[in-house]
């Protein structure tokens, strides 16, 4: 059965989104223009439609049901595919030449820009446009063409391409190295200075320690940061020595900015990849730019085999991410 028959009317979906998303049919009406007593009327209408409850309405706000949940969770889903669909279009519209590319703060700031005068120069008439996320590379890549992700099935309307394993590497400044020494070395994490984010880290230095069996962690001082690029920037400036994820700090390393704090590195088990809108990957511009980080990366593996560290294999590919 076609849906328009099943809905009171054309606004139906959109406003009980609204008061979904908010819990609350006063704040779902501001975004709609309406009253608070209109919203209350339609999303009435809309269970009457589907035979049950949508809503348990209290006397603090309101709390989905089953029912409701299960509902919600189809429609943002939706209208997300409906929205990367007319930004998609929009974009294309535009300059079809863009390709808009989904990575974190950090990989962005520490490997993507050192290398934008080389893409340039190797993919002329091509303009990367990026869209940043703060913290880890998860989730769905929205509106961008590509993707960096970690861990991150493949699905319908996604194509995935294996990029490199998660590698964890300590780094530093040389300065810092001279005047401290491995965190790994005779003197052990004495003296040392350990960067770190604040609140939660998907791999933190106390797991780290343990698996790479260094520590304790109180033998060193911590500084905090609160975005990961700033730790990386901080490890850089000579503050500390932070944790550096191959694909985010290589480009440090080989310009001489970072160097490695210890004789090891970690393999976690886990996996970056490269992830593609799959109505994407027919452009000859986003093939450019697909094959272009492909062939970055490719590179990258014969210069982290020079650096001659000791791999430490652990599987820590579901670690948990402490509170």
């Amino acid at each position: 059965m076609p849906l328009r028959p099943r809905l009171p009317s054309s606004g139906a979906l959109f406003m009980f989104e609204a008061a979904a998303r908010h819990c609350n049919f006063t704040l779902a009406a501001r975004e709609f223009n309406v009253t608070q007593p209109a919203i209350s009327r339609m999303i009435s209408r809309l269970e009457q439609h589907l035979g049950t409850t949508l809503f348990i309405r209290k006397a603090g706000g309101l709390e989905l049901t089953g029912e409701g949940r299960l509902l919600f969770r189809a429609v943002r889903e939706g209208f997300e595919r409906i929205e990367n669909t007319v930004c998609e279009i929009e974009s294309r519209a535009q300059d079809p030449e863009i390709v808009t590319v989904s990575v974190t703060s950090a990989f962005a700031i520490h490997w993507l820009m050192p290398r934008f005068d080389r893409f340039r120069r190797e993919v002329p008439g091509v303009t990367m446009r990026l869209d940043l996320i703060h913290g880890e590379p998860l989730g769905r890549i929205g509106a961008a063409d590509i993707g960096l992700r970690y861990n991150m099935p493949e699905g319908e309307d996604i194509e995935r391409l294996p990029l490199d394993a998660e590698m964890v590497i300590p780094v530093c400044s040389l300065g810092y190295l001279e005047e401290h020494g491995l965190i790994d070395g005779p003197e052990g994490l004495k003296g040392q200075v350990l960067a770190s984010l604040m609140g939660r880290m998907r791999i933190p230095w106390t797991r780290f320690l343990d698996v790479m069996d260094m520590g304790p962690m109180r033998d060193a001082t911590e500084l905090g940061f609160s975005d990961y690029a700033l730790v990386i920037q901080g490890a850089i400036k000579g503050q500390g020595v932070a944790l550096g994820w191959w694909h985010v700090v290589a480009g440090e390393i080989l310009s001489g900015g970072l160097v490695p704090a210890s004789t090891r590195l970690l393999k976690t088990g886990a996996s970056y990849h490269l992830v593609m809108r799959r109505s994407a990957t027919s452009r000859p511009a986003v093939q450019k730019v697909r094959d272009w980080l492909m062939a970055e990366f490719t590179e990258l593996e014969a210069c982290r085999a020079e650096l001659g560290l000791t791999p430490v294999h652990c599987d820590l590919s579901n670690p948990v991410i402490p509170e």
